[in-house]
């Protein structure tokens, strides 16, 4: 009986063995289950999106929409053909509990529908009921994600020429002139070479450029003509290309206005 002992607890041992691992299998497949697999989770959705929504009374609502990673958005419409100035708001979306639909939670009272669904670099607008909008006007009520060229923005620019002259710095010059565009709500820092400069920026496709709500700190230097020169630069400027590490800024005719080295990009 004793011999016997040793034999029938490796047996038992054994036994257990085999049925504990396809209960760790499937536990562990139930697991990957209940990933959540939907609209925030696996799509690039931050960004800017456009189209223009039927108007009843004009040529169209011409609308750009664009949702931020902190989930804050910003919202321009154009009432085209009536009314050409922008309305603009701010303010903060929710998402569902499903992960597909957002909310925007200060949009104006008088909108039609504050929801919208999140597909692969579209956004679709939603009716009162929460449901996409059918019919032969529903490509109307949706948004096409602008794809930028983001090689620009979060880097340093250091100016090189202004009007294609070369930029040479003071001997007692501290401050080199340059700009830095940030992502989070489109906003340009730099400096003129004396004063810090501040503002806005907006990207459009074919590589559009625009500056606007230039502000800069009061005071003198002896490097205010290269600062007043940049500054007017910014005010004309209509687009940029970009090759290797130099941005150049031109305007609408494609003159070039000024040149600027990339020099490092924000970790």
């Amino acid at each position: 009986m004793k011999n016997k002992f040793p034999l029938l607890l490796a047996f038992l041992t054994i036994i257990i063995a085999c049925n504990s691992n396809p209960k760790s299998t499937e536990s562990s497949d139930n697991k990957k289950d209940e990933m959540p697999d939907n609209s925030r989770t696996s799509l690039d959705w931050n960004g800017v999106y456009r189209g223009i929504l039927p108007c009843a009374d004009c040529e169209g609502i011409e609308t750009e929409i664009k949702i931020n990673a902190d989930l804050s958005y910003r919202m321009s419409s154009k009432y085209l053909g009536k009314n050409e100035e922008a309305f603009k708001e701010n303010g903060t979306f929710t998402w569902d509990e499903a992960g597909s639909k957002i909310t925007l939670e200060n949009a104006d009272s008088t909108a039609v529908t504050n929801r919208y669904l999140v597909g692969e670099n579209m956004l679709f607008m939603l009716d009162a009921d929460g449901n996409k909008i059918e019919g032969e006007l529903k490509e109307k009520y949706q948004f096409k994600k602008v794809l930028f060229d983001n090689t620009i923005s979060e880097k340093y620019w250091k100016l090189l020429e202004l009007n294609e002259k070369k930029i040479i710095l003071g001997k007692s010059q501290n401050t080199a002139p340059h700009l830095i565009l940030k992502d989070e709500n489109s906003l340009v820092y730099g400096n003129g070479g004396c004063n810090e400069i501040h503002g806005s920026y907006e990207l459009a496709e074919g590589n559009k450029i625009k500056f606007s709500k230039i502000a800069t700190t009061k005071m003198f230097c002896n490097y205010m003509k290269t600062e007043q020169a940049l500054l007017n630069v910014l005010e004309m400027t209509d687009n940029y290309s970009v090759k290797n590490d130099t941005v150049t800024l031109k305007n609408a005719t494609m003159v070039s206005l000024a040149k600027f080295q990339l020099v490092y990009a924000k970790e």
